[in-house]
């Protein structure tokens, strides 16, 4: 006798072949009893007859559509393709082509897995991006796009090439240079006579013949300019550093970190590239069937080992995980600070490389020698610890992944720190020298003291860089307890003191970004609607809270935010002032002439143009506030104070701030234009792509509003709104167990989101299962205080109790429903309520 999966297999097969392809999560839905490797087999089913039928398959697409089996999926997909006969071979284009949307301009390079061109895409005012081609078959773009990061470079998007068994991954052209091209430039300079000058003029002149980027100005570069060559590597370390953490965080080893995949931008950003050989981590014993790569020279002894058994057949000896990046980055460091041929292992390796570079510490040649530590036991633990040491070194400060055991170092260092100090320090050494016997013991017990402060100190530092502003108020608040009654620490509890008050003003922001995203989520729609939200009352009481401390965190001395938390401040803040003087508007007494709603109706506006104004003042110009002040004044009677027009938007939020203001104001088709431009400039904006596909779905565009709500979803999966916008989009055009799915991917994300759980409710009504109906509406009753909201729940929960045959229950739903004043609801309990003798049949399903 056949399996269930056997037989669902033979019925999706029989579908295609008489041209009525079934989807996989068609059959899923309907047999929600297969297991995972049923459900497995079935979803490879699909792939294998849309091959057949000749369509390109992309893992990528097939894990997005089967998040729940990603594992599975990615092992599975991996191991076809390389079971697969060889298709086609890739037909790698050459300069001056075109390749689908894009006109290839340049060559930039080459390597094992594909080539690097600099594009225009004509359609995009000819805007300039990098195209990576490779082979069809590479999955580079799986790894890539789950990452978001400063020194990460990110991926706009993805193509594929049937015809020519190419895929293409689309970048931002940024200009500069490879990190192994300004090494082999530099090499004629001594690695002890070189400057951070140096790294520029290398990157510039690889730079000429090729477009100049949109960017080649900024703190990036004037920090090389002046930086001694030894701290700018560490910079760069660090950076890079800081870029592998991100990625170690996503379960990502990158595999192939050297100069070569390192690009210094034109503006002097370092970011990591190449991440075609990134893999989860990979455990003893494991055995390893799908890609495993590596360059050699420039791998973790575990890697080349692991590289070693899986050649053989083998499984892999030891684990091979973060740890082998951080050896890695390691062995680039070296060579970038000594020149080729400084890759041995340590101890040689750090007497060779202060030999070649005498710039190089004692305490920096240990951080290197421990990052290349042949154990990956005895390696710093995390990319962060890391990226903490370089920092340390730069700033002169004590290293902690590393005894600092060369005390001419430590006095040096010390000297930097506090230039006046050696002054200070001599005029006290005579009276210190009388006193040294008495105050050995309680310089012992002080000094344990001050370590402890310390320490915490640092760890503060580190989680307020991570924006983890409570933990570290917490903890430095316990420092500051420590540190009284130790004395001569008074510029430690200095800082302290700054630190504690730059991560409470950090965790302000956080409350501050907090309200944003709600106000971006529950109020995008045309705020019409939004002044009716029963929780609108509550928002306006916060707003007014977090606007009243828009001094503090705006007027703070320079340095005490970094500039992206607080340009994130400024733009939180104008998203709020914009929605609160609309609703503020909207919410006021409608009248004309002078009497009472007329006088409110005045008043509102004021003081939502006083808000504007503000605004204005304190977050910079933006084209959604100028309009906005010019309608209240002209709703007002007056003149607008300056009635030139703005001029057009240019960058990528300007258009989002202007479509934003469209979109508020009921002008959907004008806020999609803008938001179209604003996606197409800065394809991994996440509220332009969100906004866009809002848009696109009030139009009736749904294909395109589920595209838009994918794009969201690939950069923030976390997020459950995009899950469930998607899934209004598929159940707009028929795709109901799409629909479901995207419903339990928001619910598993916010399994209080009302919506959500009185949608999925409908839809399974609808499919004729009552009982999951039921259980998700009596879910929804719980989360809201909404009458409208909750007499459709009991409308439909009456529905669903009526198709389980519990006609008291369905009675007592709509009863309920009716009295919160559900239009439907009264007739439905009327005719429930009808004596035994004279009951009328009533069909559930036929009331939906």
């Amino acid at each position: 006798m056949d399996d269930p999966v056997s037989v669902h297999v033979r019925e999706m097969a029989s579908a295609w072949a008489r041209g009525r392809p079934v989807a996989a999560e068609d059959v899923l839905a309907e047999h929600p009893e297969l297991n995972t490797e049923q459900a497995v087999r079935l979803v490879y089913e699909e792939v294998c007859l849309r091959r057949e039928a000749g369509q390109a398959v992309a893992t990528a697409e097939v894990v997005r559509r089967f998040p729940q089996f990603r594992d599975e999926l990615e092992f599975l997909l991996d191991a076809d393709r390389l079971m697969r006969p060889l298709a086609k071979a890739a037909e790698l284009p050459e300069a001056g082509e075109d390749l689908g949307p894009f006109r290839l301009l340049a060559e930039l390079g080459r390597g094992a897995s594909g080539r690097t061109y600099i594009a225009a895409e004509p359609a995009l005012a000819d805007r300039q991006v990098v195209l990576k081609v490779m082979a069809a078959d590479q999955e580079e773009h799986l790894s890539l796009a789950r990452l978001q990061h400063t020194h990460i470079i990110p991926l706009f998007s993805e193509h594929t090439f049937a015809d020519r068994g190419l895929r293409a991954l689309c970048m931002p052209y940024l200009g500069g240079a490879s990190l192994g091209a300004v090494l082999e430039a530099v090499a004629k300079v001594p690695p002890g006579g070189r400057r951070g000058r140096d790294i520029l003029d290398a990157m510039d002149a690889a730079q000429k013949g090729r477009p100049a980027p949109a960017s080649s100005d900024g703190p990036y570069r004037r920090y090389l300019e002046q930086a001694p060559y030894v701290k700018a590597i560490c910079w760069i370390g660090a950076c890079l550093a800081d870029a592998l953490h991100e990625a170690h965080a996503h379960r990502l080893v990158h595999m192939d970190v050297k100069p070569s995949n390192v690009l210094i931008a034109g503006d002097g950003l370092p970011m990591l590239l190449d991440f075609h050989l990134a893999r989860n981590p990979i455990k003893p014993s494991e055995a390893v069937a799908d890609r495993l790569g590596g360059t050699p020279g420039w791998m973790a002894p575990e890697q080349a080992a692991a590289m070693d058994a899986v050649g053989a057949g083998r499984p892999v000896p030891g684990a091979v995980d973060h740890r082998a990046d951080i050896y890695a980055l390691g062995l680039l460091l070296r060579e970038a600070l000594g020149g080729p041929g400084m890759l041995a292992a340590p101890p040689a390796a750090a007497a060779r490389l202060r030999a070649r570079n005498p710039e190089v510490s004692v305490g920096l040649a240990d951080v290197l020698d421990r990052c290349t530590a042949p154990r990956p036991e005895d390696r710093y633990p995390d990319a962060a610890e890391l990226a903490d040491d370089l920092r340390r070194h730069i700033t002169d400060q004590p290293l902690r992944g590393v005894p600092n055991r060369s005390p001419a170092e430590r006095w040096r260092k010390w000297r930097r720190r506090r230039p006046g100090g050696l002054i200070r320090t001599a005029s006290w050494a005579l009276a210190a020298a009388f006193l040294a016997g008495g105050a050995a013991a309680a310089w012992a017990y002080f000094g344990q003291r001050v370590d402890e402060v310390v320490d915490r100190l640092h760890v503060a530092q580190r989680l307020r860089r991570e924006h983890r502003y409570s933990e570290a108020a917490d903890l430095l608040r316990l420092a500051l307890a420590r540190a009284d009654g130790v004395p001569a620490v008074h510029g430690l509890r200095r800082e302290l003191g700054a630190e504690l008050h730059a991560a409470e003003l950090g965790r302000k922001a956080t409350e501050l970004h907090e309200l944003a995203e709600i106000v971006r989520f529950r109020h995008s729609l045309p705020t019409a609607a939004a002044a009716a939200d029963p929780g609108i009352r509550q928002l306006l009481d916060r707003w007014e809270a977090t606007w009243g401390l828009r001094a503090t965190l705006l007027g703070q001395p320079a340095g005490t935010l970094d500039a992206e938390t607080e340009q994130a401040i400024r733009t939180d803040l104008l998203e709020l002032a914009l929605l609160w003087a609309d609703l503020r508007v909207r919410q006021a007494p409608r009248g004309r002439g002078e009497g009472q709603s007329g006088a409110a109706a005045a008043g509102a506006r004021e003081e939502a143009l006083a808000v504007l104004d503000e605004a204005d003042k304190l977050c910079g110009p933006s084209p959604a506030l100028n309009r906005q002040r010019r309608a209240l004044r002209q709703a007002a009677g007056g003149a607008p104070e300056d009635a030139r027009p703005d001029p057009p938007p240019r960058s990528a939020w300007e258009h989002y701030d202007l479509g934003r203001y469209y979109l508020r104001a009921g002008m959907i088709a004008e806020a999609a234009a803008e938001l179209d431009e604003a996606v197409a400039l800065n394809p991994s904006d996440f509220w332009a792509n969100f906004q866009q596909g809002l848009c696109a779905y009030a139009l009736g565009r749904f294909e395109d509003a589920i595209a838009a709500f994918r794009a969201c979803i690939a950069l923030n999966p976390e997020a459950a709104s995009p899950y469930y916008n998607r899934a209004l989009a598929e159940e707009a055009t028929g795709r109901a167990a799409h629909a479901l799915d995207d419903y339990r991917l928001a619910l598993a994300r916010d399994p209080g989101m009302t919506s959500a759980l009185l949608n999925r409710g409908k839809l399974l009504l609808e499919a004729r299962r009552p009982a999951e109906a039921a259980a998700d509406l009596e879910r929804a009753l719980p989360t809201t205080t909404d009458r409208p909201t909750l007499a459709r729940i009991e409308y439909a929960l009456a529905l669903a109790r009526l198709a389980l045959g519990d006609r008291p229950a369905a009675l007592a739903a709509a009863r309920k429903a009716a009295a919160l004043g559900h239009p439907q609801a009264r007739d439905l309990a009327d005719r429930l309520s009808r004596g035994d003798a004279h009951r009328t049949y009533v069909d559930a399903y036929s009331l939906l």
